[in-house]
């Protein structure tokens, strides 16, 4: 047991702990040796060792109780308990130090995920319906993308998700539609009909020509590579405007902005 959690120890206090056991038992030995047999000094290193053991149980149950209990209240405090997700502010943080650390070669692809029309299905069936059909949303998306992928709850209907190391259009369009396809599927089995509007930043790394790379800035203009760390907050921003013209114009569509040039690439439906 003093093994199990001997990080969390100094020397000094590990080595300190562990006479307690070793140092009785040895006395006791060299004392049969020596002197010959004790039953009352046997019986003394005995007690002794009860009481150690039982301390020592003690102690280690207390700590991993406390561990325990840390670790709940922490995941508590970064999920969303409706979802599972992580909730927007662990979400945005994870997402701003992988945005922080992307340099011109990095790729990725930023999500807002919205319900549409969610007030009418709240109206129509009820808030149980409304929040079955939020976690069937966020189920969907966790089944989708890898683990290393950061998906959070937005808010409300809402949900955002950080898609890393690739800017893939295929792997966008086929990770959505199999999105649409599952969200429809559900959909027509609950006789609901339930979908949803998705806003895409799309941040592709950076094209070597020869032995020089080619910048990419915000307006679109080209010069040696100066980007660094991307801006999270513009990220974020075009995939909002990209999601606001998806459910102005083509609600249960997605529309895509590249990061380098802010206006849409391209659209899909379901």
């Amino acid at each position: 047991m003093l093994i199990s959690y001997r990080k969390n120890l100094d020397r000094i206090t590990f080595l300190s702990v562990m006479s307690f056991s070793v140092l009785p038992v040895l006395a006791t030995i060299y004392q049969a040796l020596a002197y010959g047999f004790s039953l009352q000094c046997l019986a003394i290193v005995i007690s002794t060792q009860i009481m150690f053991i039982m301390d020592t149980v003690e102690l280690n149950l207390r700590f991993y109780s406390q561990q325990a209990a840390y670790e709940k209240a922490r995941y508590e405090a970064e999920h969303d308990g409706m979802t599972g997700l992580l909730n927007k502010e662990a979400g945005y943080k994870r997402m701003r130090k992988y945005f922080d650390r992307m340099d011109s070669h990095d790729e990725a692809i930023l999500m807002f995920v919205n319900i549409d029309d969610f007030k009418t299905i709240n109206d129509t069936y009820g808030h149980t319906v409304g929040d079955f059909w939020i976690r069937e949303v966020a189920s969907q998306l966790r089944h989708i993308y890898w683990q290393d992928d950061i998906i959070c709850r937005y808010g409300g209907d809402e949900f955002i998700a950080l898609i890393r190391n690739t800017a893939s259009e295929q792997v966008l369009e086929t990770t959505l539609g199999m999105f649409f396809q599952q969200l429809t599927r559900a959909s027509e089995q609950h006789g609901q009909d339930v979908h949803c509007s998705v806003g895409v930043c799309r941040i592709a790394a950076i094209r070597i020509s020869g032995n020089r790379d080619i910048s990419r800035n915000t307006d679109g203009g080209n010069g040696e590579d100066t980007r660094g760390g991307v801006d999270f907050g513009q990220c974020v921003k075009q995939a909002d405007l990209a999601l606001y013209e998806t459910k102005r114009f083509n609600k249960g569509t997605f529309t895509v902005y590249n990061y380098d040039r802010p206006q849409p690439a391209s659209a899909i439906c379901t």
